[in-house]
């Protein structure tokens, strides 16, 4: 009997539950691992600025070679002359410099020989991007005048590849050619105005006197073949200008042999220059 009423019950089948709504829902399109790694990659380029075109930084731990030289054919008969320079320089990391130099080298001729005097110098100096201070020292040679020790401080107000003002003031200690006493004084000046119109174009102002005796002015151009300013770089530089060179006058009537061999001419110059740095 309990079987039979168990049976007669209708079975009632279990509700399923109601799937959960979310409260919110998400439209976005999943992006891919590729498109957000391009999202989040960032090209960045910087581009260095040009050094300023007055006052570039100095050289450093580089070698610098340079020559010039001024040639000339003098008005008087028969006559030439050249007066020029020569050095080797070697910048340090550190704001220094040691070179040797040959400045000036003056020599001429009209007939009697060639006559000619120079100073020859190990140099050194302290350099930065503003000022260089720099002090030579070394020797004088004549050959119709009189030889001795060469001292030469310099200045340069500027940075060397801009904008500046450089000087040289030569002292020499060798024997007064009238009095062959041993005497200390002004030998030569030289100066040089460098003033820069382009990137890699100065115009330059040159000049020296002498009391040995020579003088020259020349204006020109410094120009910036190949490089920026470091190893690799090469300079030219051409001018024009007026020379002068008198190694000995043909008669000095205070010596006490008044007449003899002489050099002397002057005349117009044109300059020409190299400069190359490694």
């Amino acid at each position: 009997m309990v079987l039979v009423a168990l049976a007669a019950e209708p079975v009632v089948p279990p509700v399923p539950s109601a799937p959960s709504v979310p409260s919110q829902l998400d439209l976005r399109v999943p992006q891919s691992p590729s498109a957000a790694a391009t999202s989040d990659t960032t090209v960045a380029r910087t581009i260095e600025p040009l050094p300023s075109l007055m006052a570039p930084p100095p050289p450093r731990d580089l070698t610098r070679v340079e020559t010039r030289w001024r040639p000339f054919l003098g008005f008087v008969s028969n006559s030439w002359g050249a007066i020029g320079e020569a050095r080797i320089e070697h910048y340090f990391k550190k704001p220094f410099m040691l070179g040797v130099e040959v400045s000036p080298v003056a020599f001429a001729s009209n007939g009697d020989g060639v006559g000619g005097a120079t100073h020859v110098r190990a140099v050194g100096a302290f350099v930065t991007k503003h000022l260089t201070l720099g002090l030579g020292v070394g020797a004088k040679v004549q050959r119709y005048g009189s030889s001795g020790l060469s001292v030469a401080p310099s200045v340069r107000l500027g940075s060397i590849d801009g904008l500046n003002l450089y000087l040289t003031y030569t002292h020499a200690l060798a024997p007064n050619k009238y009095t062959n006493k041993l005497t200390t004084g002004f030998s030569n000046a030289l100066a040089r105005l460098q003033v820069p119109v382009a990137r890699g174009l100065a115009l330059e102002l040159d000049a020296g006197v002498s009391l040995d005796t020579w003088a020259f002015a020349t204006l020109g151009l410094r120009h910036r073949v190949i490089g920026n300013g470091g190893p690799g770089t090469l300079y030219i530089s051409a001018g024009f200008g007026l020379a002068m060179i008198v190694d000995k006058s043909p008669c000095e009537y205070n010596n006490a042999f008044p007449c003899g061999s002489s050099a002397t001419s002057y005349g117009p110059t044109v300059s020409a220059g190299l400069e190359y740095r490694f």
